[in-house]
């Protein structure tokens, strides 16, 4: 079982806590914190207290964690997995910096490989998937350098509007392939 948090070089994965929900409530409502490739939610505090006190957040098929740089003691973003529908050996993973400032310094990437490496060690994934808006590049280069493989373009809804999407899969297997090249490099 996943503990409370999960350690990186620079990062702190950790369970979301009833004094983090005004801040998860102020993101709600941010454009800037949901960037270009996604639309805000707009809950309010009540809508984010009651799904943190149903274990929404926290629960054994989904977890969201927070990211926090260690160095700042600041909340950057969250990250959230949760299991395939009718796959319960692969991982889908959705990553939010919701600060502007902290994008495209590498804290998605370390987030990403901490949670990704953590779902492979304790082997209930076999696979991990990522779905990332057709337009964000970034991400796409992120994904490819973490040795995730392109599957396939697919059209999706987000909050009434419609977008295309880029679906990426990382294996157990090609993870540990990946993990000795990057050693020997």
């Amino acid at each position: 079982m996943l503990g409370t948090r999960i350690y990186t070089k620079r990062l702190v994965l950790r369970k979301i806590e009833q004094d983090d929900l005004q801040l998860l409530t102020e993101w709600s409502s941010s454009a800037s914190a949901y960037g270009d490739y996604l639309t805000p939610e707009n809950h309010s505090y009540q809508d984010i207290f009651d799904l943190w006190q149903s274990n929404s957040f926290w629960n054994k098929h989904s977890r969201t964690l927070l990211i926090e740089c260690k160095e700042q003691s600041r909340i950057l973003g969250t990250i959230r997995y949760w299991e395939k529908q009718n796959d319960r050996r692969t991982a889908l993973v959705a990553l939010k910096i919701a600060l502007p400032d902290f994008r495209c310094q590498g804290f998605g990437t370390e987030s990403q490989l901490g949670l990704i490496n953590y779902l492979f060690k304790q082997g209930r994934y076999q696979n991990v998937e990522m779905f990332t808006d057709i337009d964000n590049i970034p991400e796409q280069r992120c994904l490819e350098k973490l040795g995730f493989s392109f599957i396939s373009v697919q059209s999706y809804e987000d909050h009434d509007l419609e977008r295309q999407g880029r679906l990426y899969r990382l294996t157990s297997e090609e993870y540990e392939k990946h993990l000795q090249m990057l050693s020997y490099s």
